[in-house]
């Protein structure tokens, strides 16, 4: 009994010095950006009545709600100042009566629906690319695969949805003209609880990747076969002047094959090791004041394209096939189910140098291959302009894009109010801007040429940026009113007004789209705010120290972080003909850049010396 009492004293006399760490409200994208700080816990809801309780919760509060699915959004889309709302238990599944539509939960995610429609015969005609999105979220974004032949995107597809709206009443939306709204509904006319999609009957895909030189996006031919495909991608590599065409035609059930899309990059441990020091250190070398420094670090950055455009085409070690009936060798051309071919999936788990998993999901920091996803959607009308406009900026300053090159993508002209593909054939333009291993304080080799390339597409080419992808600029004030058309803005501003009069779905996203207000939810650990394009920068302590707040000749309303002494990129493709390129860049290039070193002044010596052994370590 004493040794009871001693050890009951001794617990109430350490108590008030135990301290346990207290979780954070606050949440992000599956990158770090952009940053949310609500007034509650994520809440997750397995039920509708769940759904409509928390919005009681909230009228009665005077908050607001924010509903989530896979938060694969980078822009404040995804944000609220209220309640954050997880929506991935709604996982029902099943096939409606009439044999042709199917209704899912919302946090049912695009893999979830193909493999469920694949069990009854049954497919969707498009998806968008990556099978990890919810179809909830999907359709917040008017999330698109890239077919002007067929549906535009995934919302062109939905026939009905169950909602709870900004009252707490359970509606079902099925009028064509609230469809126009909800086909893009950006979390702000209410919780989408379930989907129903119209469904055909199983197909399959036959998928051909193939090289052709990038004449064919000038000459009128990409624009035709964009036109005629059934499903069509270019992944254009400038540097190296050549296009990868992904055609995918649909073909009938029996043929064979079973085939797995891998275009989601999926990587090994041990080669994300090698890409992710040589690209800190290539970029080390770019942002260098010293011109042998920099001059090396832009020609060999064109490396990185290299691999990206053997991935699309063949067996590239390090990555998992484009195609593969096994997941280990390439098939090109190859078959699959169309749940197989066009929503790919990549482990989002870290799994060891010997592992597979996305490129951004290995573990260690310093071996993460993240970026910030860039998508400007600009008339089909604009291809040659694009195209010419890509080279103008590199014959002026560095531009390369390291991951699958720049990307094009199309969807048919569109009834939905805030799609991007609003009443235009569209091109859905892409790229990866990759990130720093920090992000806030170190910049980004060939900033100046992704900059001028993304304002050039938004203010000169009719762009309309992706309302989860791209910094966070490109969704400001100034922004949206260039891109949305007056009506159909009036007409999904009406809508808000219907289904969330008290304002329950509102975030600082909203409020901007609405004309009421400019905050912007970036993250708080910004520095140089146009690192990661929340802003267009104004003067050089917007850029890293050995840049400038400029612009390039012909581009003077553009304003730009430019490294000084840059040159433009000279790249001999030729030169690495048979080069084994992991090995170039892990063992070669630190003893050119060491060569490149001796060539700079003292100052420029020291700065280089020590970013380029950082990034070693």
């Amino acid at each position: 009994m004493r040794i009871y009492s001693l050890i009951l004293g001794l617990y109430f006399t350490l108590l008030p010095f135990v301290q346990c760490d207290t979780p954070p409200k606050s949440y992000t994208s599956y990158r770090p950006y952009p940053f949310c700080n609500p007034s509650d816990y994520m809440r997750y809801p397995s039920n509708s009545e769940d759904v409509v309780a928390i919005i009681n919760e909230a009228i009665e509060r005077k908050v607001t709600v924010k509903a989530l699915g896979a938060r694969h959004s980078q822009s404040d889309i995804i944000c609220t100042e209220g309640i954050p709302v997880d929506m991935n238990k709604f996982k029902s599944c099943r096939m409606n009566d009439d044999g042709i539509t199917a209704t899912f939960g919302a946090g049912v995610t695009l893999q979830e629906a193909g493999a469920f429609l694949l069990q009854h015969g049954r497919a969707l005609r498009t998806t968008p690319a990556y099978g990890k999105i919810t179809l909830g979220g999907a359709i917040g974004t008017s999330a698109h695969g890239s077919s002007i032949k067929y549906n535009s995107s995934l919302s062109a597809q939905v026939v009905s949805l169950t909602v709870v709206n900004g009252l707490a009443q359970t509606l079902e939306i099925s009028d064509p003209d609230d469809l126009k709204s909800f086909g893009a509904h950006l979390g702000l006319l209410g919780i989408i609880v379930d989907v129903t999609m119209y469904t055909v009957p199983l197909y399959k895909v036959l998928a051909h990747n193939y090289v052709m030189p990038d004449t064919i996006l000038t000459d009128g031919t990409a624009q035709n076969w964009a036109q005629t495909s059934d499903q069509i991608t270019y992944y254009w590599f400038p540097a190296c002047n050549e296009v990868v065409v992904v055609n995918l035609t649909f073909v009938p059930v029996d043929t064979p094959g079973t085939a797995i899309s891998y275009l989601v990059p999926s990587s090994y441990g041990f080669f994300n090791l090698i890409i992710a020091r040589a690209k800190e250190m290539l970029y080390d070398l770019t942002v260098s004041e010293c011109a042998a420094a920099s001059t090396l670090g832009n020609n060999v950055l064109p490396v990185f394209e290299l691999i990206s455009l053997a991935h699309v085409v063949s067996q590239t070690p390090g990555l998992t096939p484009f195609y593969s009936e096994n997941g280990i060798f390439v098939n090109n051309p190859a078959v699959g189910y169309p749940s197989d071919m066009l929503a790919a999936v990549c482990s989002e788990e870290n799994a060891g140098l010997l592992g597979k998993a996305c490129l951004w999901a290995h573990g260690d920091l310093k071996s993460n291959m993240t970026g910030l996803d860039n998508e400007i959607g600009i008339p089909l009308t604009n291809l040659e302009d694009l195209v010419l406009t890509v080279k103008d900026i590199q014959a002026k300053t560095p531009l390369v894009f390291p991951i699958d090159g720049l990307v094009m993508r199309f969807s048919g002209k569109s009834e939905i109010y805030m799609s991007t593909a609003h009443q235009r054939d569209t091109i859905h333009v892409e790229f990866v801007l990759v990130q720093r291993t920090d992000p806030y304080n170190d910049a980004t080799g060939a900033l100046a040429g992704y900059q001028t390339l993304l304002q050039a597409m938004a203010k000169n080419m009719s762009g309309r940026s992706h309302w989860g992808k791209s910094g966070t600029v490109y969704h400001s004030n100034e922004m949206l009113d260039l891109k949305l058309d007056p009506q159909a803005r009036k007409n999904f501003i009406a809508a808000m007004k219907k289904f969330d009069p008290k304002g329950i779905f509102l975030n600082n996203f909203g409020r901007r789209l609405l004309g009421t207000g400019t905050r912007i939810d970036a993250d708080p650990k910004t520095i140089h705010c146009a690192l990661l394009d929340n802003c267009f920068c104004s003067e050089d302590s917007d850029c890293v120290e050995s840049q400038s707040c400029t612009s390039l000749p012909g581009y003077e309303n553009y304003p730009v972080c430019k490294t000084r002494n840059e040159v433009p990129i000279i790249f001999e493709k030729n030169r690495f003909s048979g080069v084994n390129l992991l090995q170039y860049l892990s063992v070669t290039l630190p003893t050119l850049a060491a060569e490149a070193v001796t060539k700079c002044s003292v100052g420029s010596v020291i700065k280089t010396v020590t970013n380029v052994v950082g990034s070693l370590l």
